[in-house]
């Protein structure tokens, strides 16, 4: 099993992966140090193990409003998506026109 190794909070960790998610574990790990960076220097000098409890906090608020709002998409029936994306075409329809008469005026 291969192992990445990670750096967080200015320390390394060596992470276990599944064959040829190695790039994947760096991709997270990236952007979990980002979370984390922005949170230390909001939060000023804590704990490491309270640094990594509110970023974890966080992304499971953020996964968990996520979750809901695919729940929620999932329940509009298609008519209702139809209809919401004949208003966007519509809408971009009549700004067109309107750049096209611009266009023609000049």
């Amino acid at each position: 099993m291969p192992t990445v190794t990670v750096f967080l909070n200015g320390r390394n960790y060596d992470v276990a992966c599944g064959p040829g998610e190695e790039a994947r574990v760096q991709e997270v790990a990236g952007r979990l140090r980002e979370r984390m960076e922005g949170l230390a220097k909001s939060l000023g000098s804590v704990q490491e193990n309270l640094l990594f409890a509110v970023t974890s906090l966080l992304l499971a608020d953020e996964l968990e409003q996520r979750e809901r709002e695919v729940v929620e998409l999932q329940a509009v029936g298609p008519t209702e998506r139809e209809a919401a994306m004949v208003d966007v075409l519509e809408n971009l329809a009549a700004q067109i026109e309107a750049i096209a008469a611009r266009l023609e005026a000049a």
